[in-house]
């Protein structure tokens, strides 16, 4: 099998005839009753940092979270060495051992910065590099279907711009947001993508159309650094702590996709005069919010800003 390194996790595919090795060094190791469901395994897994996936082809990926049991520092490394049984007869069995390793990396780039105004949304992160510290040659993906390399963003009406070390997305709120949440607010389902790895560029808006008592935010729940492109997807993360910068009074709730944030609005809002208006009276109301997430799942903080402007009125 071939081990692949992402920013937080590490991952064997394993051939559908070496699994049952598998399932029983697992079973050993964390004494795990046998079990029939893959997902009754993977929830017996994730307790120790680890998780089991089929791919489309019916093998599968063992993930190693570099936080997880049995995971050793060694000369820069984090390694797990695996023992498949391969069993022979009733009696025995020989061993296979295979060596997890992947290089210690420093903690990926976990802010993410978002400009919202009534025609556009603008996403700024930090480039990533991969667990060797190369630059890697991205392309954008929207939606997951729409892939294309970074100077043709503009063929799915995307400008992307780098000044390094970040990189900034944009694109008009009627052509590559989809609503969210009972259209509550909308969303950006944008990646950048290289080889095997994804990182996210996914963002959000708030529906800004009226104003109310209340700002409604959501903040897509995910990992910040890179990670499986096209891999298992369905992994919820679940907060532990929600801060915001500027007030103390918020509600949140999540869901497994997102963290819907409640904030009374006077708490937050300016009301600004319009720039560039022929009308000196037109004003707009605009905010600025910063958040600092943080996940049972992972030792990394999640640092999330929103800058929106209203339409001007």
């Amino acid at each position: 099998g071939d081990v692949e390194c992402f920013s937080e996790y590490m991952e064997l595919w394993i051939h559908r005839m070496r699994i049952e090795g598998l399932r029983l060094w697992l079973s050993t190791i964390l004494r795990i009753q046998s079990l029939t469901s893959l997902e009754s395994l993977n929830h017996q897994l994730s307790a120790c940092g680890f998780g089991l996936h089929k791919d489309p082809d019916r093998n599968y990926i063992f993930r190693v979270m570099y936080s997880g049991c049995f995971v050793q520092l060694e000369r820069g490394h984090y390694v797990i060495a695996l023992n498949l049984m391969k069993r022979i007869s009733r009696f025995g069995g020989r061993a296979h051992n295979y060596v997890m390793k992947c290089p210690v990396v420093a903690a990926p780039p976990n802010r993410e910065h978002i400009q919202c105004d009534p025609d556009f949304i603008q996403v700024t992160r930090e480039i990533p590099m991969d667990s060797w510290n190369n630059e890697l040659t991205w392309s954008i993906a929207l939606r997951g279907r729409l892939v294309v390399a970074l100077e043709d963003a503009s063929l799915i009406q995307v400008n992307a711009d780098i000044q390094k070390p970040y990189i900034t997305v944009q694109g008009q709120r009627n052509v590559v947001l989809s609503p969210v949440l009972q259209t509550e607010g909308q969303f950006l389902p944008l990646k950048l993508v290289s080889g095997n790895y994804a990182y996210s560029m996914e963002a959000t808006c708030p529906n800004n159309q009226y104003s109310s008592k209340d700002t409604v935010l959501h903040i897509y729940k995910r990992r910040m650094g890179l990670t499986k492109r096209g891999g298992y997807e369905n992994e919820t993360l679940s907060v532990s702590s929600v801060s915001v910068n500027q007030t103390n009074t918020f509600t949140w709730s999540e869901t497994s996709g997102f963290v819907q944030l409640i904030i009374p609005t006077t708490l937050i809002q300016k009301i600004k005069n319009c720039p560039n208006e022929k009308d000196p009276n037109l004003q707009q109301a605009v905010f600025r919010i910063d958040v600092i997430l943080t996940f049972r799942e992972t030792n990394n903080k999640m640092l999330w800003t929103m800058e929106n402007k209203s339409p001007c009125s």
